[in-house]
């Protein structure tokens, strides 16, 4: 009962966490910031939607036992991409908040029972 709880604490959590982000690079100014942003890490502007779809959707998913280590996976590819960027334009001080998000979302994947198993 206890790993239950745990799982659902944290997918509620990880999961608004991430929904409330991806929002952030679609809508208002914050997302005009966004824009600006991955253009300077050498992205297109128009990278925001992608990104902040699938933050949205893999949050989104992290609430649906069926799909949840799925989700994961997405954030954690997210996460990833995310460490490498701060990694290679030098900025350091931004490398830890997608290193323990990624942590966290595969502290998910590897806690999710799989499908096929009665959560």
């Amino acid at each position: 009962m206890l790993r239950v709880t745990a799982i659902w604490t944290m997918a509620v959590i990880i999961g608004l966490l991430f929904v409330l982000v991806g929002w952030s690079k679609l809508a208002g100014p914050s997302g005009t910031d966004w824009a600006v942003r991955l253009s300077r890490w050498g992205y297109p502007a128009a990278s925001r939607y992608g990104i902040g779809g699938i933050e949205i959707l893999a949050g989104l998913g992290l609430f649906v036992p069926l799909v949840r280590r799925a989700a994961a996976v997405a954030l954690i590819v997210v996460m990833v991409g995310a460490f490498v960027t701060h990694l290679v334009h030098g900025e350091f001080v931004h490398l830890l908040p997608p290193l323990i998000l990624a942590g966290l979302s595969f502290g998910l994947y590897a806690w999710q029972p799989y499908t096929s198993q009665k959560e």
